[in-house]
């Protein structure tokens, strides 16, 4: 039966032409774009269900493409943009009948643009190799970008002699001062454009090569916007450059659809036959209880332009959680564990028996770790410590909580060799508080899914405070959930989730005016369970077991005596969050640095320039790069060895001689001739870079600084 509060709009089509129509929908949406109702168009009408309270509104009316079911509408300015038939109108409840006498010929030919893709996470990982995980939890807003010739049609004059003089030197094509010839055709261009043009614009089409003939001499502006809508296609491979371009695209989103668990997604999108979609994707990600933007391009570099229907679409998304779920064996006998997994994405090794050395990019028993980071080129970085903001990650048996495990706490003190841990009743350590959350999904009879979050901690049981609840098995029911839920379930496991977050730079500031003290060092982490009174429930073969990992990745091992003290998984993380120094005075002969008048440094037969930089840290967790340039070549000779010279080494090597630290900074002597060479007068550069290794499991946090100068030598003139 029909709703009371609602009445329908009837829609009655007559085709004032001859010729058949495409499958049509009829939208409703209000005037601020927001969709009121849709029903196909059958036997040339349709009728759309509407809220009685919309009587005397004024609405929109579009005959557009039909959807396929169970796929969103799409929104009144992607409609538009196709070329669907619009048509203001009042809607009143006493007369809900609306005639349309239009003609076939003004639909377009609309065609289904089935758009997939996979949404993934490319990462080095700790030993140096590449991984691609899925992102799941996470949903796809595709949009389409405004046509350029529209873009074109709008931009001001300025812009468009900027945008014509900016396209024109990409192409490597000189204006002609005089206008050629209309259509000069390939010969004429072939005259015209001297051979490096004509390889640039070898590439393209003929009739595009004389577009660019033709823009390079017009000078009416009218004519130059004209001559660069027909460039359209070759605007799109240098937009990414054209910044100023950007705010005068539009893009309207057409749907957004999930991902499945493998990061997939799907969905089938109408658009006008005589063009492609120029499609632009951006993506969300559920994490911790709420919905976070991960990706989101610019309109100039992240657009996908002609986008060719069916082809897989792979977005490279850093900035998200990976769904990664390893799987492992644990060992014979256990029920109920918990595992220490890692630091971000940096496994934790702990102390096996006999107490093998951690395999590089695992998390080490000194609170150490050797992982390798590819940005900057750096390679392998060894001895490195942690800083920022550590994100532990443990997993726990699918039988906790159970009715004697129901909590767990993780707590941070500075690390005493002599102050064993005497259990939950310790007061040397802290709690690590941050509050979190866990993601759920829920499913109803009625709606779209929702995705909502619980909180986990930190709360207060008995005389135990800072402790975090073992998520459930499934998520518990609300008071306020409607009786038409059908599931509830977690969107994500153990392993893509934080157990806790640490700031270390609450214990372990950097050294700044404001803090002499050096703060860094070693720290202990320690791992407790509680039972729902909030007792401390001790590891053993009848409560639980504290597991670790070995270096296969596929199996478990039972936690060391050497790892558990006071009932608790007990780690040591060394925290360095300390920035590093830089100095790089002007070089200096016979100790005097001020250049001449002219702002060189002037030399003479037997002379020496000295050259002297400073790159410290404070516990020397930091390396760096010397580098000189002459003209616009490196000069080996004067700069270090790649890949990089830790600042505690004694000397920083060269291909010749190296610098050698004397004091806190490395000095060398050189001969003019050896940095001249056959050039007597010679400008230069220096460039003295400086990295922090100190990570936060995930990446290096970049505690860097550099320093830049030039200088020039020039041979001293007889008076």
């Amino acid at each position: 039966m029909k709703s009371k509060k609602s009445s329908r709009l009837q829609i009655n089509l007559n085709f004032t032409d001859k010729g058949q129509a495409p499958p049509l929908q009829a939208y409703v949406f209000s005037k601020a774009g927001k969709l009121l109702g849709s029903a196909p168009v059958e036997k040339e009408s349709a009728a759309v269900e509407l809220p009685v309270a919309l009587d005397g509104h004024n609405v929109d009316v579009i005959l557009g493409p039909k959807v396929e079911e169970e796929q969103p509408a799409p929104t009144a300015a992607a409609l538009k943009r196709m070329g669907a038939y619009v048509k203001p109108t009042q809607y009143l409840v006493k007369k809900p009948e609306l005639d349309l006498n239009i003609p076939v010929g003004i639909f377009p030919s609309w065609c289904l643009c089935f758009v997939h893709g996979r949404l993934v996470k490319r990462v080095t990982l700790p030993d140096g190799t590449i991984g691609e995980w899925p992102i799941c939890n996470a949903r796809v807003h595709i949009c389409e970008v405004d046509y350029i010739p529209l873009v074109i049609a709008k931009l001001p004059d300025p812009l468009i002699l900027q945008l014509r003089d900016d396209l024109l030197e990409k192409l490597k094509v000189i204006p002609w001062p005089v206008p050629p010839i209309p259509d000069p055709g390939p010969l004429r261009l072939a005259e015209q454009i001297e051979t490096p043009q004509l390889r640039a614009l070898a590439q393209f089409n003929v009739g595009q090569q004389q577009s660019v003939t033709a823009l390079a001499g017009v000078t009416a502006v009218s004519q130059v916007r004209y001559q660069l809508a027909n460039l359209s296609e070759i605007i799109k491979i240098y937009l990414c450059d054209f910044l100023y371009l950007w705010p005068f695209f539009r893009k309207d989103c057409l749907t957004t659809v999930e991902v499945d668990s493998e990061g997939r997604f799907s969905a089938i999108i109408a658009y006008d036959c005589k063009d492609k979609p120029d499609l632009y994707f951006w993506v969300e990600q559920f994490n911790e209880g709420a919905w976070h933007t991960v990706y989101k391009p610019s309109i100039g570099c992240g657009t996908h332009w002609n986008y060719d229907c069916g082809s897989e679409i792979v977005l490279n998304l850093p900035g998200a959680e990976a769904c990664q779920e390893p799987s492992y064996d644990i060992p014979p006998g256990v029920t109920l564990f918990v595992l220490p997994y890692a630091i971000a994405d940096m496994p934790i090794w702990g102390i096996p028996a006999g107490a093998p050395p951690a395999p590089d990019g695992w998390v080490r028993p000194d609170g150490y770790v050797n992982y390798y980071h590819s940005g900057a080129s750096l390679g392998w970085l060894y001895n490195a410590p942690f800083g920022g903001t550590l994100n532990f990650i443990h997993d726990d048996s699918y039988f906790i909580p159970s009715s004697d495990i129901k909590y767990y706490r993780y707590s941070y003190r500075r690390a005493n060799p002599g102050s064993p841990n005497t259990g939950a009743n310790d007061p040397t350590w802290t709690p690590i508080a941050t509050s979190l959350s866990r993601g759920y999904r829920m499913e109803y009879s009625d709606r779209l899914p929702t995705y909502e979050s619980y909180s986990v901690g930190p709360v207060t049981v008995g005389s135990q405070s800072g402790l975090f609840e073992f998520k459930p098995q499934t998520p518990p029911a609300r008071p306020t959930d409607p009786a038409t839920v059908v599931v509830r379930e977690w969107t994500r496991g153990n392993l893509g989730e934080t157990a806790a977050s640490w700031n270390t730079e609450v214990p372990a500031p950097p050294l700044s005016e404001d803090n002499t003290t050096d703060d860094a060092g070693d720290f202990e982490v320690k791992i407790e369970l509680f039972d729902s009174a909030g007792n401390q429930v001790m590891p053993g073969a009848s409560t639980f077991r504290f597991l670790a990992r070995n270096a296969d990745g596929t199996t478990t091992r039972l936690a060391t005596p050497a790892e558990i003290a006071g009932g608790a998984y007990v780690m040591l993380v060394h925290v360095d969050n300390n920035r590093v120094s830089a100095s790089l005075p002007q070089p200096s002969i016979g100790g005097v640095a001020a250049s001449d008048d002219c702002g060189f440094l002037r030399y003479e037969p037997g002379d020496l320039v000295h050259i002297r930089y400073l790159a410290t840290h404070p516990n020397d967790h930091a390396v760096f790069r010397f580098n000189i340039v002459r003209g616009s070549h490196k000069l080996n000779s004067a700069s270090t060895l790649a890949p990089y010279v830790e600042t505690a080494a004694a000397s920083a090597p060269t291909t010749t001689a190296p610098y050698n630290k004397v004091g806190s900074y490395y000095r060398r002597n050189f001969t003019p001739v050896e940095l001249v060479g056959t050039c007597v007068d010679a400008a230069f550069a220096a460039h003295l870079r400086i990295f922090g290794k100190a990570t936060n499991g995930r990446h290096r946090l970049g505690l860097d600084t550099s320093r830049l100068i030039a200088f020039a030598l020039a041979e001293q003139e007889d008076e």
